[in-house]
């Protein structure tokens, strides 16, 4: 009776002990699984995350976003592209747009988008500091007052500017984008946006 229940006991045991192993082996397997997930792809690309901002703009677009620090470096000796909007401003989508086309077309392959608004709102000290370097281009109002206007296109190549491009911001009454965007304008702007961005690329 004794060796019966030892035998039992034992026969028990080992069952748990295979349970063990298999979990063990479920844990491990889970382990690698888990391990070998990039999850950085999974996260939404800045492109798709812009598309949901602007969604005239291609899923495919050209965009990074940008922080103020991100847009001084440019200015003050790197090189880059940055559309400066935000998205309660209706032009931006039009800039953001025609901006995108025209930079695939010459084979730019980055534009970084910095959304300045609460920046703007809060006096950022980086962003004053941006405007001090901007202070030539940067529109000043009654008060003496210098602010980076919605929607501005800047282009720096090696800290030199190409390119401040903040001219459908001025437009005032009633006039809308898509009435002021007719195909001789967008014509237009799209051939001076390609002759300096091919200036930027050296071509």
């Amino acid at each position: 009776m004794k060796k019966e229940r030892e035998k039992k006991k034992f026969f028990k045991n080992k069952i748990q002990m295979v349970s063990y192993i298999i979990i063990f082996i479920i844990c491990i397997i889970l382990f690698i699984v888990i391990g070998s997930i990039d999850f950085d792809k999974l996260e939404e690309s800045d492109a798709i995350k812009f598309n949901n901002i602007y969604n005239n703009v291609s899923k495919d677009n050209l965009y990074q976003f940008a922080t103020s620090t991100d847009v001084l470096n440019i200015i003050q000796g790197r090189s880059g592209i940055v559309l400066l909007g935000f998205p309660e401003n209706e032009w931006t989508k039009y800039y953001a747009y025609y901006l995108d086309e025209v930079a695939k077309r010459v084979g730019i392959t980055e534009i970084n988008y910095y959304d300045f608004l609460r920046d703007r709102e809060n006096s950022n000290g980086t962003y004053e500091t941006i405007i001090n370097h901007l202070n030539n281009y940067v529109p000043t109002n009654d008060l003496g007052i210098q602010n980076i206007q919605a929607p501005t296109i800047l282009i720096v190549k090696n800290g030199n500017i190409l390119l401040y491009d903040d001219e459908v911001s001025y437009i005032k009454g009633d006039i809308k984008p898509d009435e002021y965007f007719t195909k001789d304008n967008i014509n237009m702007f799209e051939e001076n946006l390609e002759l300096v961005l091919n200036e930027y690329l050296g071509v």
